[in-house]
């Protein structure tokens, strides 16, 4: 077995498996994305995920782009898995702070599933644990780190590995479906309460934003999302955004779905404290689905938190949702003790970047 290009494993950044024809090395950049799509895809085909998920997207070439450079450090903070020189495998990760100053060093690993069960799954995340202790070293982060992980429900493998290495679920997102937009009930009349939606213009992302983070600042979910990449990802077409005078009382942000796809997706759906409970919520939503049901969308999708304090699965359910889907984030302690690292469990807290950046 051969580690090229990789650090000493003196640093304490590398865990290699110690079987014939595997192999760990770095990212190289562009030339390993059609490798790592081709593992991408062939997990996701034997994985259980839905097709039409918008908690797990099917990976394209340019989603792949996007994951691969994600890391701090692309080079040092991801690995490539091969095993006979083919690759079968691929790891990295991210980190982010939350609320309230935990600081979560996520790492994500897909291996293919003819390769499962031989110990490189164990491998893959020993390597990760080993490079965030030495992150975490960098970054001065001891006393407020832990690890963390993500799998949905339906990938048993990947949860009875985690399990088995001491994490512990912490927190699930479910995900919705509403499989027919043709049956909407009706539009209300007027927005209630006095509100009224105005075309969503660029200079409106900012109070939207405000908004948004202001109706999540008591449930500590609010860290990782800043200005900068909610501009980057707006899709405005189908926003449905309820103003009271010159203040931002709501905001449904529905967007069409991938060329050819027909699902659309709710990716939020918030309102002002002081304008809850009045009927605003329901009436946003309405307007983004049939938004989107003119646009051609014959669906449409969201997520939200399994522990929500604001009973919105009730608001989903009334307008013709259904739960799908259950995904979760796993956490353990951090320790910078070797041997600790292998054997501690634990949870920690939720987390609080969006699910589909892991």
């Amino acid at each position: 077995m051969t580690n090229e290009d990789m650090p000493d494993n003196a640093d304490g950044e590398m865990a290699a498996p110690s079987m014939a024809g595997v192999s760990f090395r770095p990212y190289r950049g562009e030339a390993d994305h059609p490798a790592l799509l081709r593992v991408r895809l062939g997990c996701r085909n034997e994985g259980g995920v839905h097709a039409d998920s918008v908690v797990e997207p099917m990976p394209t070439a340019e989603g792949i782009a996007d994951f691969a450079t994600a890391p701090e450090d692309p080079s040092r903070d991801q690995i490539i898995v091969e095993h006979g020189g083919t690759v079968v495998g691929h790891a990295h990760i991210i980190s982010w702070t939350d609320g309230d100053g935990t600081v979560v060093y996520l790492h994500r690993g897909r291996l293919l599933p003819e390769r499962r069960g031989q110990g490189i799954g164990t491998a893959m995340v020993r390597w990760a644990e080993g490079r965030i202790a030495r992150l975490v070293a960098e970054h001065g982060t001891a006393d407020r780190a832990c690890f963390a992980a993500n799998a949905a429900d339906v990938e048993a493998d990947a949860v009875d590995l985690l399990e088995e290495l001491g994490y512990a679920c912490v927190f699930r997102v479910v995900e919705f479906e509403l499989a027919d937009l043709r049956h909407l009930p009706d539009l209300p009349g007027t927005l209630p309460d006095g509100t009224e939606l105005r075309p969503v213009e660029e200079a409106h992302y900012r109070p939207i934003w405000e908004m948004i983070r202001e109706a999540y600042a008591d449930t500590g979910n609010v860290g990782g999302w800043d200005f900068s990449g909610f501009v980057n990802g707006a899709e405005p077409a189908h926003w449905q955004v309820a103003w009271d005078g010159s203040g931002v009382a709501g905001a449904a942000l529905c967007v069409a779905g991938p060329r050819g796809n027909s699902v659309g997706e709710v990716r939020e759906l918030s309102v002002r404290k002081d304008r809850r409970r009045k009927g605003l919520a329901r009436a946003l939503l309405l307007a983004g689905l049939h938004a989107l049901a003119r646009q051609g969308e014959h669906s449409a999708r969201l997520f939200t938190g399994a522990a929500n304090p604001y009973r919105s699965y009730e608001l989903y359910e009334s307008v013709g949702f259904r739960r799908v889907a259950t995904f979760g984030r796993y956490r353990k302690p951090f320790t910078s003790r070797e041997s600790d690292v292998k054997s501690t469990t634990g949870a920690g807290r939720t987390a609080s970047v969006d699910w589909r950046d892991t």
